[in-house]
């Protein structure tokens, strides 16, 4: 009964349309988390003592280093054309993703500075909340609004840029691997590009930059040349 006078009272109808909808979200997000989650623990390579174990010890020394309670699980991604390592969540799990182009053939690492610098940057988002269910349900609306959805989650590559810079300072060439790849990075002047991110101006670019999720490769390269100074989110 009190369901029906609720429904049939005077903008009843809207607040049962918002109270789903809000609950919906963290819902949607809990089942998308976790089916992701399914994904790696179906499709990947676990990363652990006797699986790559060089990566195994980064994570856990760095892990230990951030104050983390416990070294998040890993898996090893094969990706084909570019780098890609993430750090979702799912529940209480926290998880990372290492590209495989981080490693040889053999399963050696090929840059172990590179290595740990991309680690830490990953431990970084889980130690800033960003796999939080809770912090993506309550920004989930926002990232749906034009400019502000990618402008967050370029505050969050920065954020998780920051830590990596704190704890793995030796590795911030890393950076590189995102312009050059793994077989050009080397080549990159990391000084140039990041100078160009104070000279190169234009209207589609500044455009671009403010659609992009993540900040331009310049952008993050001129951020961590000079950790004093915030990231440029916007201009």
């Amino acid at each position: 009964m009190s369901v029906h006078i609720l429904w049939t009272a005077p903008g009843g109808a809207a607040l049962w349309a918002a109270a789903l909808v809000l609950t919906g979200i963290p819902v949607g997000c809990w089942a998308s988390s976790g089916l992701r989650h399914a994904r790696q623990r179906a499709q990947s390579v676990r990363i652990s003592p006797t699986q790559f174990p060089a990566a195994d010890h980064a994570i856990r020394l760095l892990s230990a280093r951030m104050g983390l309670p416990c070294a998040p699980d890993a898996y090893v991604w094969p990706v084909a054309g570019g780098q890609r390592a993430w750090a979702p969540g799912h529940g209480r799990r926290r998880y990372i993703v290492v590209p495989g182009d981080l490693f040889e053939t053999g399963g050696g690492v090929r840059d172990p500075d590179a290595l740990r610098f991309v680690v830490a940057h990953q431990l970084g988002h889980i130690a800033a909340g960003h796999a939080s269910l809770w912090l993506r349900a309550s920004t989930a609306p926002g990232r749906l609004v034009p400019l502000l959805g990618p402008s967050l989650s370029r505050a969050m590559e920065y954020t998780a840029d920051d830590h990596a810079h704190a704890h793995c300072p030796e590795g911030v060439h890393a950076i590189r691997l995102l312009a050059g790849g793994t077989r050009l990075y080397e080549q990159v002047n990391m000084s140039e590009m990041a100078e160009r991110a104070r000279t190169d101006r234009g209207l589609f670019l500044l455009l671009y930059n403010l659609l992009s999720s993540r900040p331009a490769n310049t952008k993050r390269m001129a951020a961590l040349r000079d950790p004093a100074r915030p990231g440029r989110v916007f201009f």
